[in-house]
């Protein structure tokens, strides 16, 4: 596997198991597309953290907080509304969309991709692939 896949995999498999553990945590069940939605995100807030570095850490989770809503939408589209899976259903809480979204989802998400978009080039560091200080010696 090319080592950029390699890093993204990684960002994957911890971005799933994460976002599966915050729901764990939030509401004390989750489903395993939420855990495969979790990593699809935790992937692109990579690719945020490494392709626009030029633009403010605001902006950059206004931009992360954006992909995960439309995720969520997306996801909530088909799990819930598609296939009746009933995952979960905002409709009860205020400035939903369909009751797949929410404003108060969303900010959490913008919140909580902060502190994402900033550790994420610390720890890009430590996944294996091109450019560790290992392959550097090898190389």
């Amino acid at each position: 596997m090319k080592p950029k896949a390699v890093k993204y995999f990684t960002v994957f498999v911890f971005g799933g198991l994460a976002y599966a553990g915050l729901e764990l945590i939030w509401r004390s069940y989750t489903h395993w597309t939420m855990a495969v939605t979790g990593g699809v995100c935790a992937a692109l807030l990579y690719y945020v953290s490494r392709h626009c570095k030029s633009i403010s850490l605001i902006s950059r989770a206004l931009i992360g907080c954006a992909f995960i809503t439309l995720a969520e939408l997306a996801v909530g589209l088909a799990v819930n509304r598609y296939f009746d899976w009933q995952v979960w259903d905002y409709s009860h809480i205020p400035f939903n969309f369909m009751g797949q979204i929410c404003l108060a989802y969303s900010s959490l998400w913008f919140l909580l991709c902060i502190p994402v978009l900033y550790f994420l080039p610390r720890i890009e560091k430590r996944i294996p692939g091109k450019g560790t200080r290992k392959e550097k010696r090898a190389g």
